[in-house]
């Protein structure tokens, strides 16, 4: 090779070397390499905060009213962890709402001498009432109001079972109390009207309706069921699925929800729009 061909052979290299120096920085401005990180380390659920969440899951199945499903998390729960007042619990209101008060029953008992314990009596009145048994479910639900005072809904259970049995004195207490306590739930105020119905006073019924904006069916329904439990006859044709409280024995609705026999309760009704004071 001659000398001029060497050097032009370098003159060559140089430049491509400096070509590939200049891609190699562009390249590099507009292309950064990705930086290397290391592998996070994965969360870790402890065994309590798991148990918290299986817990929650069967509450939450339970309040969608997905019973059967409720019992099956429930079975799968006791396989990693210890029952508990809680579990007694939820399986009592599952076993309940799928037909089989009795086994309901044994675990309503399981959880009275707990801090559950309102629940619990709660429970076995809706099981009587439920039954027809108004006089056994009465001071059930009276006992669950003196281990929780403050429970709207078990007054209104109480309420309504005192409405059944015609115990006007307890009926009006328990009612207006949850009426207080509880101001925007309809069940409680439809019960308030069936109370002033039931004694009479369709006027104060009527304000009670028209306060927290009943539909005409609801209030319909309410009328009705006035009407059967007086003993007056109800006649049938706009309405043929209007509530009536359930002979001993009859198929109830699902348990604990709409409470007790108030079918109407689940319906049209809204919460009122702003609290009302019982009248």
């Amino acid at each position: 090779m001659t000398a001029r061909n060497r050097a032009r052979g370098i003159q060559n290299l140089s430049r491509g070397l400096a070509v590939f120096c200049i891609l190699a920085a562009g390249g590099c401005a507009t292309h950064p390499s990705p930086p290397v990180v290391a592998n996070a380390p994965e969360p870790k659920v402890s065994s309590s905060d798991l148990r918290g969440l299986s817990l929650q899951l069967i509450q939450k199945m339970e309040a969608e009213q997905k019973w059967y499903a409720a019992i099956s998390y429930l079975d799968r729960y006791l396989k990693e962890w210890p029952a508990s007042d809680q579990t007694d619990l939820l399986r009592a209101r599952a076993l309940a709402a799928t037909g089989e008060p009795a086994q309901a029953e044994r675990y309503f008992r399981r959880v009275l001498g707990t801090p559950l314990a309102a629940q619990g009596y709660q429970g076995l009145g809706l099981i009587a009432a439920r039954g027809g048994d108004i006089t056994r479910a009465i001071p059930l639900f009276q006992r669950a109001t003196r281990e929780d005072p403050t429970n709207a809904g078990i007054l209104n259970d109480l309420g309504y079972a005192a409405l059944q049995g015609k115990a006007w004195n307890v009926a009006r207490n328990a009612l207006f109390r949850a009426g207080e306590l509880a101001p925007q739930d309809e069940r409680v105020w439809s019960n308030i009207a069936l109370y002033y119905l039931l004694r009479g006073d369709s006027f104060r019924a009527q304000q009670i309706m028209g306060a927290h904006d009943f539909s005409w069916t609801v209030s319909q329904r309410i009328r009705r069921e006035a009407d059967q439990m007086t003993g007056v006859p109800t006649p049938t044709g706009d309405h043929p699925s209007a509530a009536a409280p359930a002979p001993s024995g009859a198929v109830m609705p699902a348990f604990p929800n709409p409470p007790l026999t108030q079918l109407f309760s689940s319906g049209n009704a809204g919460p009122a729009t702003e609290p009302r004071s019982v009248p």
